[in-house]
């Protein structure tokens, strides 16, 4: 071990270089006695490396680094560094100094005569802790090795240095201010953060007491490193902040036989529950419980105390004020270092809102948001309940589809507000009308199904589908006007019908589309003939899906005839099936299969295709000024890249988009007639014709009519019947009439008698077509009859 190797004489001088004391260092180190230092110079014993005439005042020193060599008694030269400051630091107290002599390098004793004149050496250098000696000047006299070890400097460098230089520059006052108390009061006490000469810091805890080293007042202590105390202290008070800030309620309670008194709760708790800690403190939890409620969770809570064990609950507890929250609780113990738990901490986040909202979205999510009603999710789950159960016990169900027969037209008319009332008034009624044990679920725009359980037999269950019918189609009154909703309904019975929720609903089904293709506003069911006829349907459609892909599909095409001129101007295409086993398929049977599977689109680009290369056939003829007019499904209309996708086609066919005229129906256009102008301003941009079939059977509006972009419109053949009866041609007249002023001509179709074709020329008609002059024809014959400029006689 080795404390302290230097020997650190000390002088007190006073302003004139006397000397007034000394230690018994400086006898040690010089030899010299009391009586040969007594009322000497200090320049006589040391003789300085800096001497000059005058000599330096011992104030002007103070502020030097000094070295020379001192007199021993013996007669040798010791060389010394001399450091002297004045005796005390509070600078009111002025007029005497220390001077502090250490041997240089190399002339050091074995061994610091001061120290080992201490009985205490070992036991000083092995303290677990800073010692250290300091003289009025605020020098080091005496340390130990940790003093060095958290300074990072070097025996010869810490007498050197004043002891407020270890600490930061905002610390230094304070410091001094301390061992200026010590000396004064007799102790004092202190933490600081001493700062090693290459940067270490350590936080150490001061305690320091006045005595003397002979005659020299000073004063000694020790430093306790409170480092990691400090580090601990401070991630406690984060922590802590922590707690207090958190946006979660915590509760602390402790462990006292048995019970969970509250010692700590934070804000966040006493707003979420309305409580203070005051007020609650001492008491245990569970006083915010609601009785009766959540007691599962409540005994594993319990449980998990009594086995000082963590545990996690979603449960009820009341505020102050009587309101009722949801909470997720979690409780884990606070174990301390012997392993006794000696806590617990509760984390509570209110989660009331989110209950609330879950229950929102779990009832959205099974029930249709503008009536009310179960949803086609929540359909199937009670119907596969009710079906389950009629199987079980042998009882009769029932499903009934619901479709309203004229809701687009009520939506059209009286506006949406309007529809979502007559919705809202239909599905009160259906509701008013079953049992509460029954379900009725709105799974489209327009359609209601009921799940109707435990019926007695067909005959009671037919008299209660009549009387919903009868409900339903029962004037609604919106906003002072009626409005008749009528419906048509198709029934299936389970489990005579079916065992499972998809045959069940796929009959039901089957029989509401009977129940509308029998006229609407009646109720069918289900029945074997009525599952041929869906069969049989179903078929159809599966065939028409091959039939395109096979050629199984022909164009007739029916010719166009000017009436002024007799000359064939055109022809409209017309499609044909030839089957392969049934043979020819009229396209009343397959075209409405088509528009309801979605199968009309690529007919109609079938169709489109053929009429193009039968173009480009009579141009090559040398017949260029022909049209070819193709009707125009709803599909086709309302796609978005239709306008597009035909521009490419024409222009692959090479076809002069003039030569090709799209036949829409007027209750297309009609429909939906803002998206139904842009769609044919689309068209027209293109450079095709366009023409109105069937014009006169729908609804048409005369604002809209005039600003729709279309070149023709075609008489209903419906409106031609006897033409001597004159009743029978009042509204052809008129639309003859109606389309000139339009600036458009008209074309009348159906023309089978020389009576018609005499009342059309007489009243301006355009053009005609029909049996009278041709019916359709193939290519072939077509090409073969404008070779032969086949006209229509004058």
């Amino acid at each position: 071990m080795n404390l302290l190797p230097l020997p650190l004489a000390v002088f007190v001088v006073d302003a004139s270089g006397a000397i007034a004391s000394w230690n018994k260092a400086c006898e040690k180190l010089a030899g010299h006695t009391a009586a040969d230092i007594r009322r000497r110079r200090l320049e006589e014993l040391i003789e300085f490396d800096d001497a000059r005439e005058p000599p330096l005042t011992i104030a002007a020193r103070s502020e030097l680094d000094s070295s020379g060599y001192l007199r021993c008694a013996d007669g040798r030269r010791l060389p010394v560094r001399v450091t002297i400051a004045p005796q005390s630091l509070d600078p009111e107290q002025a007029g005497t100094y220390s001077v502090i002599v250490i041997p240089r390098a190399g002339l050091v004793p074995p061994r610091y005569a001061l120290i080992q004149d201490l009985p205490t050496a070992d036991l000083i250098e092995g303290l677990p802790c800073v010692f250290y000696v300091i003289d009025q000047s605020g020098h080091l006299l005496l340390w130990n090795h940790q003093l060095e070890e958290a300074l990072e400097m070097t025996s010869e460098e810490l007498p050197t240095t004043n002891v407020q230089y270890f600490f930061e520059e905002k610390d230094r006052a304070e410091i001094v201010q301390k061992i200026l108390d010590a000396f004064d009061k007799g102790s004092s006490s202190h933490e600081a953060e001493m700062i090693g000469k290459l940067g270490k810091r350590t936080t150490l805890l001061f305690h320091c007491a006045r005595t003397n080293l002979g005659d020299l007042p000073c004063i000694f202590g020790t430093g306790l490193d409170i480092t990691a105390r400090k580090q601990t202290e401070q991630g406690l008070l984060i922590r802590e902040r922590a707690i207090y800030s958190s946006v979660n309620a915590i509760v602390i309670t402790c462990c006292q036989d048995g019970e969970h008194p509250i010692e700590y709760v934070n804000p966040a708790f006493e707003q979420m529950t309305g409580y203070t800690l005051a007020e609650i403190k001492g008491r245990d939890p569970h006083f915010m419980r609601i009785e009766g409620c959540d007691t599962i969770e409540h005994q594993r809570i319990h449980d998990a105390l009594q086995n000082k064990q963590s545990v996690r609950s979603i449960l009820r507890n009341a505020r102050k004020n009587g309101e009722v929250f949801w909470n997720d609780l979690r409780i884990d113990p606070v174990i301390n270092a012997d392993g006794h738990v000696t806590h617990f901490v509760g984390v509570i986040n209110d989660i009331t809102e989110a209950r609330h909202y879950e229950r929102r979205l779990h009832h959205l999510a099974h029930h249709d948001p503008l009536t009310g009603l179960a949803n086609r999710t929540l359909l199937q789950d009670q119907l596969k309940f009710a079906i389950d159960f009629a199987v079980r016990n042998d009882a009769l169900g029932a499903l009934a589809f619901l479709d309203l027969d004229n809701f687009k037209h009520i939506n059209d008319n009286f506006g949406h507000d309007a529809g979502d009332v007559v919705l809202r008034e239909i599905a009160h009624r259906l509701r008013a009308s079953v049992r509460e044990n029954d379900t009725v679920a709105r799974v489209g725009g327009d359609e209601f199904v009921l799940v109707i359980n435990n019926q007695a037999g067909d005959e009671q269950l037919a008299d209660l589908i009549e009387r919903i019918r009868l409900r339903v189609s029962a004037p609604i009154n919106v906003a002072g006007r009626e409005i008749v909703a009528g419906t048509s309904i198709g029934v299936s019975r389970f489990p005579h019908d079916g065992d499972t929720v998809d045959r069940v609903m796929r009959a039901a089904d089957a029989a509401m589309y009977h129940a509308k293709s029998l006229g609407k506003n009646n109720c069918q069911f289900y029945s074997m003939e009525l599952n041929q006829v869906v069969h049989q349907h179903l078929l159809l459609e599966a065939s028409l899906s091959r039939a395109i892909g096979n050629h199984e599909m022909v164009l007739g095409y029916q010719p166009k005839v000017d009436l002024r001129t007799g000359k064939v101007v055109g022809a409209e295409a017309l499609v044909r099936w030839h089957h392969p086993i049934n043979g020819v398929v009229a396209p009343d049977q397959f075209i409405p299969v088509a528009e309801e599977s979605g199968l009309i689109v690529p007919l109609g680009e079938w169709v489109i295709l053929e009429a193009c290369g039968a173009l480009k056939a009579l141009e090559a003829l040398g017949i260029e000024d022909f049209v070819i007019s193709v009707n125009l499904s709803a599909r086709q209309l309302r796609q978005r890249q239709f306008a597009s996708q035909l521009a490419r086609t024409l222009a692959h066919a090479g076809v002069n988009p003039r030569n090709l005229e799209l036949e829409v129906t007027e209750s297309q256009l009609m429909d939906h007639p803002e998206e139904a102008m842009e769609a044919l301003a689309e068209l027209k941009a293109l450079g095709v014709r366009l023409s109105i079939d069937d014009f006169g059977t729908g609804y048409s509006s005369l604002s809209y009519l005039q600003k729709f972009p279309v070149d023709f419109i075609k008489i209903d053949r419906s409106f031609l019947g006897d033409v001597a009866e004159h009743g029978h041609t009042v509204i052809a007249r008129a639309i003859i009439a109606l389309g000139h002023n339009l600036q458009m001509k008209v074309i009348a179709e159906g023309v089978e008698t020389r009576e018609q074709l005499a009342f059309l020329r007489e009243h301006d008609c355009d053009q005609m077509q029909g049996y009278y002059f041709s019916p359709a024809l193939s290519q072939a014959s077509l090409e073969e009859l404008l070779c032969r400029d086949a006209r229509l006689p004058g």
